[in-house]
């Protein structure tokens, strides 16, 4: 797999350079060879069901996209658009801090395959997901 060409702490500036990824509280904990780890602060707005407690799908499923798409930005430089984004859901999220694992299975001249999880405090596994993603867009 190819080396990662950015720095993880310019990798976080462009990670929090969008409104909604500060909004969420994302930061970088870790980001290797092999993958990118990105944690997200918690917020009462992010809950979908009152009653339950529950964290929105919608939230999850953005966080999967970004670690997967901030894996092949570690490997390009710069985050690329989404093409396609699988979701599947294994656990209903409680309020609490969450963990996204990603990491490129393939990085292509045009596109680019990454996947990601989601793990809450006691590292359980929350959801997963795969994306595809625009690799030829860090050319232009």
């Amino acid at each position: 797999m190819a080396e990662n060409v950015i720095a993880a702490d310019e990798l976080e500036a462009r990670l929090v350079a969008a409104p909604f990824n500060a909004w969420m509280g994302l930061r970088i904990l870790s980001c290797t060879e092999d993958g990118i780890e990105i944690g997200m602060t918690w917020r009462e707005e992010m809950i979908s069901n009152p009653r339950l407690r529950i964290t929105h799908g919608g939230i999850i499923g953005a966080l999967i996209d970004v670690a997967a798409d901030y894996a092949v930005a570690a490997k390009l430089g710069v985050p690329v658009p989404t093409v396609d984004l699988r979701v599947d859901y294994h656990r209903a999220a409680q309020p609490g801090d969450l963990v996204a694992k990603g990491r490129v299975v393939r990085l292509g001249g045009t596109n680019a395959v990454a996947e990601a999880s989601v793990h809450d405090a006691e590292d359980r596994l929350v959801a997963s997901g795969r994306g595809v993603y625009f690799a030829a867009a860090a050319k232009s």
